[in-house]
């Protein structure tokens, strides 16, 4: 999304800067602000949570899930995914971080602050540092340089200290004796059983339809489960499109709006794409054709927006001005909006009802398909493993697990549950299922494969590279729980919004 959204969108410095800086940009000015203060969420130590930082957190984590799941998520979703509690556990170990950084000592020199900046490539114009686009950018973000500064100050403690975490010194012998366990590694086959999708697939009939809609306090729930998923239900009318944008802060704007109508006599529909990589100033399209995407009312800036919805498929518009400067807007296509109505959704609803209280069949279901894996994984038989995944829509992976790293796809399991899967005749294969209650993991254990001789010298000290990095991660999951039993963290939960 391009950098003249709406602010209560995702900032453009939050898309610019996350993977550039170790730590995601945050916005402050906590010098100026006193902890406890109406924009403050809560504080660590005496480190304020700023709101905005919350709300920007919480939106960076919103649009990670949206790409992983490939669309919109209902609000039952996001409660289920639990992101105020994660959003707030990002924010408090990063002001643990600031602490033990400052703790430290890890004070950055003028030098290396300016360094930091020069170097972040939205500041740049032909690879040199343009303080008038630094100033620019900040300025249409609502940020002081001070601010700014202040913040790079803290990203540059941050990284520093992770440096001095992950250069670490360790001895060879116990990095040998690390490497010994390490080298203890089974070959897995993973099988995830979510307990609560599992009730989509419940069988209701149409007689149990029909006496469910029948009652009079079901409608009323049916209606009240459409009311509250309706803003998600409704398919707003939405624009797809690209745009060229000269921006005019710290510029003369009579020679903007002079440059940017010479380049709408050179731009057509056939060219836009390679102009908009040549000429736009917006760092999000860049290299991308200018390309904005789809979006809906209101997303944009209003004088954008206008020009957006009312502009036909296939056009180029004239000079748009907005705060941010001219733009040049190509509609590629539109979708017509939908709003939701209550008979669309109230039979979906009532079996999802319905399908809920069928604890005993969800029961059933969940031992036949434990059944059935256990049978197929147990005869090799993959065809069929992979036959229940896909039906059932079941997470299927195969990697392999070590008792320092675990699992290599990622699947979480508990220090009971390695001691467990590392016991007893590892020689052979071994299957193994744990329940947490709300799902169900099962793998399939083989001894690990021996390694190639090939290259050996290069795999050891590729593995030890990697192996340091782990004890790093570790040393500082151990920093930063100490830090937090030592340092007092105090959130407001009335001042959080979602």
């Amino acid at each position: 999304m391009s950098e003249f959204t709406k602010s209560k969108t995702t900032s453009v410095f939050v898309t610019l800067l996350i993977g550039l800086i170790v730590l995601s940009f945050m916005f402050t000015g906590y010098q100026s602000m006193q902890a406890g203060s109406p924009n403050a969420i809560g504080k660590v130590g005496d480190l304020p949570i700023k709101s905005e930082e919350y709300q920007q957190e919480y939106n960076r984590q919103i649009e990670f899930y949206k790409q992983m799941m490939g669309g919109e998520i209902s609000a039952k979703q996001l409660e289920g995914m639990k992101l105020k509690e994660s959003t707030l556990r990002n924010l408090i170990q990063r002001k643990l971080m600031i602490h033990f950084a400052t703790d430290l000592g890890a004070y950055p020199s003028d030098e290396e602050i300016k360094a930091e900046i020069k170097s972040l490539p939205y500041f740049l114009t032909n690879g040199q540092f343009d303080i008038n686009r630094y100033k620019g950018l900040l300025a249409a973000n609502r940020l002081t340089p001070i601010e700014f500064e202040a913040d790079v100050v803290n990203q540059i403690k941050m990284k520093s200290t992770q440096a001095l975490v992950s250069n670490f010194p360790l001895s060879k012998g116990y990095m040998a004796d690390l490497q010994k366990i390490r080298d203890e590694k089974l070959n897995a086959e993973i099988v995830q059983i979510s307990k609560n999708s599992l009730r989509n697939f419940v069988e209701v009939s149409p007689a149990e339809l029909t006496a469910f809609m029948a009652v009079e306090t079901n409608q009323k729930r049916l209606q009240s489960m459409f009311n509250e998923r309706k803003a998600s239900l409704d398919k707003p009318e939405e624009v797809k499109a690209r745009h060229i944008l000269l921006m005019t802060q710290g510029k003369d704007e009579a020679k903007v709006k002079a440059e940017i109508e010479k380049i709408e006599k050179l731009v057509t529909v056939a060219n836009f794409s390679k102009m908009a990589d040549k000429y736009t100033e917006d760092p999000s399209g860049k290299g991308k054709g200018g390309d904005l995407g789809s979006f809906g009312k209101g997303r944009m800036v209003p004088e954008f927006d206008t020009a957006a919805f009312s502009q036909k498929p296939g056009t180029i518009s004239a000079p748009i001005k907005t705060q941010y400067g001219y733009h040049l807007l190509l509609v590629e296509s539109k979708s017509a909006g939908h709003v939701a109505t209550f008979p669309e959704f109230k039979d979906k609803f009532a079996k999802e009802l319905i399908q809920k209280d069928k604890v005993e069949e969800i029961k059933k279901l969940t031992v036949d398909i434990s059944n059935g894996l256990r049978k197929a994984l147990e005869s090799n038989n993959e065809k069929e493993v992979k036959a229940l995944t896909e039906k059932y829509k079941l997470q299927y992976s195969k990697g392999s697990v070590n008792r320092l790293d675990g699992v290599s796809t990622g699947t979480t399991l508990t220090a009971e549950n390695m001691k467990e899967l590392f016991s007893g005749d590892l020689t052979k294969p071994q299957i193994h299922l744990y329940d947490d209650g709300g799902s169900i993991v099962m793998i399939k254990t083989t001894p690990g494969a021996v390694a190639p001789d090939a290259n050996e010298q290069a795999k050891v000290a590729s593995d030890n590279a990697g192996l340091k990095n782990a004890l790093s991660r570790k040393m500082m999951e151990q920093v930063l729980k100490k830090l937090e039993e030592d340092t007092k963290v105090k959130i407001y939960s009335n001042m959080i919004q979602e």
